[in-house]
C-alpha cells in the first residue's frame, strides 16, 4: 500500500479549518428554518420555537429577533474547531458539565472536559469535582492576594 502524501495531522488541520469556516457566515435563512421545529429547552422541551414565537402574533418580529440573536452567537462563537476535531479523532466525548470560575458578573475562566468511552460516570464525576475544587481554591487564593496559591 502506498503511503499518502499527507499526514493524519494534515487531515485534522484541514477538518478544523473547514469546521471553523462553516461557522463564519451561517446562512441566515437556514438558521431560522432550522430552529422552527426544535424544542426550546426552557419550556422543558414542550414547545418549539414556532410555537413559542408564532408568526401571526407580530408578523414574525419576535421570531426574527431570536433568529438574529442566534446568528450573531454563531458568528461570535470561539473557534474550538481544532479541539472538536481532535476530540472526535481521539474518540472522546465532551462532558455537558463545565467548570466555571468567575466574578460577580462575568466568568474569568471555564474548563470543558471530554472523556473516553471507558471512563465510568462515577470516575467522570469524581474528576470533575476534584478539578472544580482545585480550580476554585486557586482562584480564591489568587484573588485574596496570596503570593503562592496552594498546590495539591
Amino acid at each position: 500500500m502506498v503511503e499518502p502524501p499527507y499526514t493524519s495531522a494534515d487531515l485534522r488541520s484541514e477538518a478544523a479549518r473547514q469546521h471553523f469556516e462553516l461557522t463564519q457566515d451561517p446562512d441566515h435563512m437556514g438558521v431560522g428554518e432550522s430552529m422552527g421545529t426544535e424544542a426550546v429547552p426552557s419550556t422543558n422541551r414542550t414547545r418549539t420555537w414556532e410555537q413559542l414565537l408564532p408568526y401571526d402574533a407580530d408578523d414574525g418580529g419576535a421570531y426574527s429577533t431570536a433568529t438574529d440573536a442566534i446568528h450573531d452567537l454563531i458568528g461570535e462563537a470561539a473557534n474550538l474547531s481544532s479541539w472538536a476535531v481532535e476530540l472526535g479523532a481521539d474518540g472522546l466525548k465532551p462532558s455537558e458539565t463545565a467548570i466555571t470560575m468567575g466574578g460577580d458578573e462575568q466568568p474569568v475562566a471555564r474548563i470543558h472536559l471530554a472523556f473516553g468511552p471507558g471512563i465510568s460516570h462515577e470516575m467522570q464525576s469524581g474528576l470533575i469535582a476534584s478539578i472544580n475544587e482545585a480550580a476554585h481554591t486557586y482562584v480564591r487564593s489568587a484573588r485574596s492576594g496570596a503570593s503562592q496559591p496552594p498546590r495539591s
